[in-house]
Order: structure tokens, then C-alpha cells, then sequence
């Protein structure tokens, strides 16, 4: 035999364990990708529980302006199509509409703090 041919046999377990190590380095991109699949799931379910809890806070609560209990239902409705989403493959057909990204929502003017005590005065005040 020369030094430069390979024994077949050496080759053919060569080419087996390479195959093994393959296949579980395949197993566990598989894993890491499913344990992803699900973390991400589990913090919509979480997102959805959360917005959730807040319309029930809401609710029970009196003196709550409409557009806070309607900003509310929004977010669960949003957060609760992430999750069926999610979990079917498919955006559901009552799902929002999805928003544009913040970076394209017009600058927040900024508040000036005297401003907003001076309106939170005038609403406590007796209408004469």
C-alpha cells in the first residue's frame, strides 16, 4: 500500500462519523430553533395575558376615558392576533390592521410640564 491511497474501510467510517456529526449538529439546530419558536411564543401569550389584564383593570375602574378602555381592547386585540398567528401560521381575518413602523409616526412634540398641571387645574375646577 502507498502512503497517499486510503484504506477503504478507514474511509468508509470516516465518511460515517462526519455523517453522524452531521446529523447532530442538524438535531441541534432543530432544538435551538424550536426552544426559540416557543420562548417566542410563550412572550405573545404573555404580551396577550398583560393586555388582557389591563382591560379587566380598566373595566373595573370608573373615571376611565373611553379612549383609554378603547386604546386598551386595541393593544389585546393586537397582541391576542399575534398569537393566533403565531400558533396557526395565519393572520386572523378580524386582526387589525398592522401599524405603520415608529420610526414613520410624526416627532412627539414635546410636553411642557407647566402646561399639563395648568389643564390637570382647569378640569378640577367647578364649571361657574
Amino acid at each position: 500500500m502507498s502512503d497517499k491511497t486510503v484504506d477503504p474501510a478507514v474511509a468508509a467510517f470516516a465518511s460515517f462519523v462526519r455523517g453522524e456529526e452531521n446529523k447532530e449538529r442538524d438535531a441541534k439546530k432543530a432544538a435551538r430553533a424550536e426552544r426559540q419558536k416557543a420562548e417566542e411564543a410563550k412572550s405573545l401569550v404573555t404580551a396577550k395575558d398583560s393586555a388582557a389584564a389591563e382591560v379587566k383593570r380598566l373595566r373595573s375602574r370608573t373615571g376611565v376615558s373611553a379612549e383609554e378602555r378603547a386604546a386598551a381592547d386595541e393593544a389585546y386585540r393586537v397582541a391576542l392576533a399575534a398569537v393566533v398567528a403565531t400558533e396557526t401560521g395565519a393572520t386572523p381575518a378580524w386582526a387589525p390592521a398592522p401599524t405603520e413602523p415608529e420610526a414613520a409616526a410624526e416627532p412627539e412634540v414635546p410636553v411642557d410640564p407647566a402646561e399639563v398641571v395648568e389643564a390637570d387645574q382647569q378640569e378640577q375646577e367647578p364649571a361657574t
